[in-house]
């Protein structure tokens, strides 16, 4: 059934002739920044004289690089630019021939600055009347079916489930929906007491706005689990990669990606917090370990470090903690980092702990990886691979597993069930790419 999709608009940008990628500073022009998805006959038709439009499309075939090397898609969309959008194309009205992605620019006729309200006006006067039917995602049953049989072997009474993944990345005409529809499924014959996303929801190359529209899409997505959600941010959540120089603070990343955290934090402007779950004794800590001003990068600022020793000393003695963070406490577990921000002084404030830490947990790594840490304490820093479908070899941490990766197959997921036993133990039952690891 036909229905009409308003267009979002930003003024002074363009699209670039050869690429259709973004072009900043174009202030005769307004663009939509976000793709928009059209099929056989879908239209676009102008009611403003004052104005005209071209199109740019892109195919839904993507370049396999994305798939198999550390290469981020420009402008966010897994899609392939057609070359036809040009100053010759302008008009009024447009019908699509086939299904692909689109973007739309817009000028003036009298070729004069474009004003942000006109931006926001033509969104009411350039109709997208859309026949597309969204591809349903993939839920991969016999998948499923061994992940639940998996954890109904493991479970015991008082055991706590999570749903535990990291670096999806996601992008336009990626796999991101069946991810959450795979967890969907799973949630309704096994509930979860919650998910927790080690960072790099998005790669973070398009505007803060963009991005921020698309991690509350994201942050809706899951909420439709019922149960909480908790992200350690990553260092891509800081809308910085590629030269982006639309870049975060801190709070305003914790105010977009930790609003379903809030309630367990003292300070709300803090990227880090920790939430307890008392009938267990068990208090689970969320560390920030990324900052885009700081030098080096990847790493603790010393007042988060200051609040890992208190928390850890307040808390009482037979309560076991983890912790969760989008990178390791170690150099040597970051393959792209020489050096970790005070993770020495972090590594003393954990040792120097009164709490069993039955283990620390990260992403970034996009490998799964086990390291026995013995220090004072001893405890396994746990790496978990990438939830993107991607499996570059390149840039991993000695003894790392970075397994195979096939799109519209069930290796195209990866993603953990945490199943935290009384005991202590931890099992991570795998869903998609990969093996089950009980540590």
């Amino acid at each position: 059934m036909p229905r009409q999709i308003p267009l979002n608009f930003t003024a002074g940008a363009a699209l670039e002739r050869d690429t259709g990628y973004l072009l900043r500073n174009i202030k005769n022009r307004m663009v939509t920044e976000d793709f928009y998805l059209a099929d056989l006959g879908s239209s676009l038709e102008l009611n403003d004289s004052r104005y005209r439009f071209a199109v740019a499309t892109y195919s839904l075939d993507f370049d396999s690089k994305y798939l198999h090397t550390y290469d981020y898609a420009p402008d966010q969309i897994w899609g392939a630019y057609r070359g036809d959008y040009s100053e010759a194309a302008y008009g009024a009205k447009y019908t699509f021939r086939e299904r692909c992605y689109f973007r739309v620019v817009a000028r003036r006729v009298d070729g004069e600055t474009i004003a942000a309200y006109e931006a926001a006006d033509l969104k009411n006067k350039l109709l997208f009347i859309s026949t597309a039917v969204q591809r349903l995602p993939h839920i991969f049953k016999a998948e499923v079916d061994r992940a639940v049989k998996r954890i109904n072997n493991l479970c015991e009474s008082g055991d706590l489930f999570f749903l535990l993944l990291t670096d999806t990345h996601m992008t336009v005409n990626g796999t991101w929906q069946d991810t959450v529809a795979n967890m969907l499924a799973l949630n309704r014959k096994i509930q979860m007491d919650g998910i927790i996303h080690l960072g790099d929801l998005t790669d973070g190359t398009v505007s803060r706005e963009l991005t921020s529209n698309y991690v509350k899409s994201m942050l809706q997505d899951m909420g439709k689990l019922g149960i909480p959600i908790h992200i350690a941010l990553g260092n891509h959540d800081a809308n910085y990669f590629h030269g982006n120089p639309d870049v975060m603070a801190l709070h305003e990343q914790a105010e977009l990606y930790q609003a379903d955290a809030a309630k367990y934090k003292r300070d709300k402007d803090k990227t880090y917090y920790y939430a307890d779950y008392p009938e267990h004794n068990l208090r689970f800590l969320y560390l920030s370990a990324y900052q885009n001003d700081a030098n080096p990068r990847y790493g603790f600022d010393l007042t988060q470090i200051a609040w890992v020793r208190d928390t850890l000393n307040d808390t009482p003695k037979d309560m076991r903690v983890l912790i969760f963070s989008h990178d390791a406490p170690l150099p040597e577990l970051d393959p792209w980092s020489e050096e970790i921000r005070n993770g020495n002084l972090m590594m003393q404030a954990l040792d120097n702990s009164k709490p069993q830490i039955l283990a620390y947990i990260h992403g970034h790594a996009h490998a799964d990886f086990t390291y026995r840490w013995r220090g004072k304490k001893e405890f396994p820093i746990i790496a978990i691979g990438c939830a993107k479908c991607e499996d570059m070899a390149e840039r991993k941490v000695e003894g790392s597993f970075t397994p195979t990766r096939v799109l519209g197959e069930s290796t195209q997921e990866l993603w953990d069930i945490l199943i935290i036993k009384e005991s202590g133990n931890l099992h991570f039952v795998r869903f998609g790419a990969g093996h089950d690891r009980n540590i």
